[in-house]
């Protein structure tokens, strides 16, 4: 989920994992609805915030979730295990006897997460998971929730790292002021754009001319010349107009090196959405 400062995404995340109450409308969670089975929506879920104010300052961090871990009714010997593999799963293991009063915000924010994790629950939901810690434990907990993807479980979080976006999401929703202005497929919410720039390389000098004839010229919204023998043209759907013009490069005796498809970033994507909200 994306939004920029004040949009409503902790709210959003907040009222979905039962922590406030909606003031209207209604949201259901793995099944479960946030106001009649409240209790079934936070078994069911993990969560990470980025307000962290629930660990035990003067308990270490193996207590920490030890003491969770025992709320959410995981017997002793299975909690063990389990703590000692997320420990390491977060890099964690040499912080484990430091009292959380003495972590930095990297592994509080670590901590977090390995406590998000510690009753292996079907959906998981991230506030800002990468925030304010440095890029090779982002990294790491990018890993860990591709991971997380991967043994498909449903995941939700907020961010405003548009690679981050890019990498970890299969759908994304755009939040400005409280409204939800978009969800979809990446894919889909590229194309709303209507733009795509196709990048060529050929043996051989060319010109517009010879690309924009009857059949693709009303199809091109622009023609850059960027060496004698590279272009690129904008397009709106890329599919609409590459096999119409291998096949004029081809007739026109010229051998395609390379060609290759850009699409818009999710970040252009998001810029349009809020940049529209607010006209």
């Amino acid at each position: 989920m994306l939004g920029p400062n004040g949009a409503g995404k902790t709210t959003f995340l907040k009222t979905i994992s039962t922590l406030i109450l909606p003031t209207y409308g209604d949201a259901w969670v793995n099944g479960y609805n946030i106001k009649k089975d409240e209790y079934k929506v936070r078994k069911s879920i993990g969560l990470s915030t980025g307000f962290e104010r629930s660990f035990y300052y003067r308990l270490n961090g193996y207590q920490n979730l030890e003491f969770f871990g025992t709320l959410y009714g995981i017997k002793s010997k299975d909690l063990k295990e389990r703590i000692n593999f997320l420990l390491n799963l977060f890099n964690l293991e040499d912080a484990k006897d430091l009292k959380y009063m003495k972590y930095s915000t990297g592994m509080k924010k670590k901590l977090s997460l390995a406590r998000a994790l510690l009753h292996d629950p079907d959906v998981y939901i991230f506030d800002e998971p990468t925030s304010s810690i440095d890029p090779i434990s982002a990294n790491e907990i990018r890993d860990i929730i591709l991971s997380l993807k991967d043994k498909n479980k449903t995941i939700i979080l907020s961010t405003h790292d548009m690679h981050e976006a890019e990498l970890l999401a299969d759908r994304i929703g755009i939040l400005n002021k409280g409204n939800m202005l978009a969800v979809d497929k990446k894919e889909n919410l590229k194309r709303v754009l209507k733009k795509e720039i196709i990048k060529v390389k050929i043996d051989k000098g060319i010109n517009e001319d010879l690309i924009a004839q009857d059949g693709i010229k009303e199809k091109i919204n622009l023609f850059r010349k960027i060496k004698d023998n590279e272009f690129e043209i904008e397009v709106e759907n890329s599919s609409e107009v590459l096999d119409q013009l291998i096949e004029k490069l081809k007739n026109q005796d010229r051998k395609i090196l390379t060609i290759n498809v850009e699409t818009p970033s999710i970040e252009e994507v998001f810029i349009n959405f809020v940049r529209n909200d607010k006209k």
